[in-house]
């Protein structure tokens, strides 16, 4: 049975931030192949949103490490820091954090991932709502901006007002400042208000349910019926995963007083 790595914080986050950075290389692609300034725009608007969120994600790792010179040194922390600045020069350090998805993944195991997936659902379900929010912004504004801009009496011309415009209209706001004038940019804009009714819903129901639910007890403490073999299995196997966890915590520190000594 694979064990869980340290440096794993969970399969389903670090196939978000993996799908993330896929997604950031790509976009230095699409602005080559592009050629064109508004559309650019969209995507560079993006690509801030994203470094934003690989600057956090270099945080949580940073301050959750067991040891952070180990992770910044070895583990390429410096590159993670790197790869969050918005310059095109450190867009390509976040091959790293693909790398590190895919050998953590699947050192982990397709079993466990899927055990982990199921376990914590409704987390795993906010993650991919906020990647598919975020594709929908990219290139629901890219299209968008595409098809409108070169209308007369258009009024979304610019990446901003493409952004702008996608992001209100998945919340299903519509302040109605920008709005669809041609029939190509009508149909975009039935698509990106369908998908972000069901983007939104997924995440609304996350909030209520999280605030809302009460709090689950493990099984063995609801006093109802006794847990099934396959429950106990799985017990027994976190419990066995724990303490592997913390064998190695210990020999870790063990070898670190050694080499002081």
């Amino acid at each position: 049975m694979a064990t869980r790595d340290s440096e794993l914080k969970n399969s389903t986050y670090e196939i978000f931030i993996g799908a993330l950075s896929v997604l950031s290389i790509t976009n230095i692609f699409l602005i080559v192949l592009a050629q064109d300034d508004v559309v650019d725009s969209v995507i560079i608007l993006i690509d801030v949103l994203l470094s934003l969120v690989f600057l956090a994600d270099f945080a949580y790792r940073f301050l959750s490490a067991e040891n952070r010179r180990h992770y910044f040194f070895r583990q390429f922390g410096w590159a993670d820091l790197a790869a969050s600045l918005p310059f095109p020069q450190a867009k390509f350090l976040r091959v790293f954090r693909i790398f590190r998805a895919y050998r953590l993944l699947r050192a982990y195991g397709p079993a466990n991932m899927l055990s982990e997936f199921i376990e914590n659902r409704a987390q795993s379900a906010l993650l991919v709502v906020f990647l598919l929010i975020i594709l929908l912004l990219e290139f629901g504004g890219m299209s968008m901006v595409w098809a409108e801009r070169d209308a007369e009496s258009a009024n979304i011309t610019t990446g901003s007002d493409a952004i702008w415009w996608a992001y209100v209209t998945i919340t299903t706001v519509g302040y109605g400042d920008r709005y669809p004038v041609t029939d190509v940019g009508r149909i975009i804009g039935v698509l990106v208000l369908t998908a972000g009714v069901g983007l939104f819903g997924v995440l609304t129901g996350f909030l209520a349910n999280f605030f809302l639910a009460p709090r689950k007890r493990p099984l063995l403490e609801r006093g109802g019926a006794s847990p099934t073999p396959k429950v106990m299995i799985a017990q027994i196997r976190y419990a066995i995963e724990l303490q592997e966890k913390q064998q190695a915590d210990l020999r870790q520190r063990l070898d670190e007083l050694e080499r002081m000594v």
